[in-house]
């Protein structure tokens, strides 16, 4: 049979397929389109940065006060405090800080919180007796400490503060006991150590508390508040040059305005008004209602003729001192401000004189002073 070379076979009819490629290429191009973020590069979410925690302030802290940077310790610690509000260290801390510099009645709210918040902590009992003590609350004092006492009897700055206590009220057989058995368990504990040396100032033993202090200073380099209780010695040997120099490093230690007027009132009582003056006017910017503070700088206006400064400044001290911390120095050199001063102000200065005349009868820079009001 002859073959037909013309013949070609039939392509089966593939509809289907060209139907489902279509539909797919029209999703391509709506998902294109549409661009749902999965087919969007996305950026890398941002790191996290971790909070820090209380024992992160806590240890802060702890750094900053043995290198002596209080102000950055004082800091970390109100974070501390701010993170766990009802956890007493760092109200305890803070207090002992606030008593470095003799901010005593901020001192006194920490430490009333504290032992609010945890009665039976020892470090807040302790250290609330201790403020309550400088406040002059002996009573109260003691009930503190003996409650410290009770909780840890072998506590060493429990022993120190009642030694400290025991000073104050004049029993100071019953101090030393308190602070030898705190040295004999510590021998490195700067607050017995410390409050010896007070034993031994009250006492007037003053050798004797320059050579606690000074190894109180030792154990703590950068306390500046153990640098003024050592210069206060070299004040009542009259070594001035040595107490000065000790202030100077009180304020390298840490220039606090307690600080600033130890040095500022040390060089004043050594004749040096001009440097006094600039000194005693820093420590009045830093606490400009510290009315020991104010009281030193309207003196130092006072040395230097500027009349009118030392009224106004030591009217504002007279305003924040307590009646028993003025004097018949204070008195009489505000009242004769007010009577040097351009124009005079007699009316004002006369009943400060009269009280000077109270203290110290028959004083006769008082006297003049009034003999000057009455001419004019």
């Amino acid at each position: 049979m002859d073959l037909d070379w013309t013949y070609r076979p039939r392509r089966r009819q593939r509809r289907g397929c060209f139907v489902w490629s279509g539909l797919v290429l029209l999703l391509a191009v709506y998902l294109y389109i549409q661009r749902p973020d999965w087919l969007v590069r996305q950026p890398p979410p941002p790191a996290t940065t971790p909070t820090p925690s209380a024992l992160y302030w806590q240890t802060k802290a702890e750094a900053h006060i043995a290198a002596g940077h209080f102000s950055e310790a004082a800091a970390a610690l109100e974070q501390m405090a701010a993170l766990e509000p009802e956890n007493a260290y760092p109200l305890v801390a803070l207090a002992g800080l606030h008593l470095m510099a003799r901010r005593v009645e901020q001192a006194h709210a920490l430490t009333q919180k504290a032992v609010r918040l945890e009665a039976k902590n020892v470090a807040a009992l302790a250290m609330h007796a201790r403020v309550l003590d400088w406040r002059g609350n002996y009573d109260s004092a003691s009930d503190f400490a003996f409650q410290a006492l009770e909780l840890e009897p072998d506590n060493p700055d429990v022993l120190a503060v009642l030694g400290e206590i025991y000073s104050d009220v004049g029993n100071y057989a019953v101090a030393l006991d308190y602070l030898e058995e705190a040295l004999a368990i510590d021998p490195a504990n700067v607050m017995a150590r410390r409050n010896l040396g007070y034993l031994y100032e009250i006492q007037k033993e003053h050798e004797s508390a320059i050579a606690e202090y000074s190894r109180a200073i030792e154990l703590a380099p950068n306390r500046p508040d153990l640098f003024i209780e050592l210069g206060r010695q070299y004040e009542r040997l009259d070594e001035w040059d040595l107490a000065i120099e000790t202030y100077e490093k009180a304020v390298a230690a840490g220039e606090t305005a307690f600080s600033l007027d130890a040095l500022g009132w040390a060089l004043w009582q050594s004749n040096d008004f001009l440097q006094a003056l600039r000194i005693l006017r820093r420590a009045a910017e830093l606490e400009p209602d510290n009315g020991l503070v104010l009281s030193h700088l309207g003196m130092a206006y006072y040395r230097r003729l500027n009349y009118e400064s030392a009224a106004e400044t030591m009217e504002r001290a007279a305003s924040l001192l307590e009646e028993d911390e003025l004097n018949a120095q204070f008195t009489l050199i505000l009242g004769l401000s007010h009577v040097l001063k351009k124009p005079q102000e007699c009316h004002l200065g006369v009943p400060w004189l009269h009280k000077t005349l109270e203290f110290a009868p028959g004083l006769s820079s008082a006297l003049y002073g009034l003999r000057q009001c009455s001419s004019s």
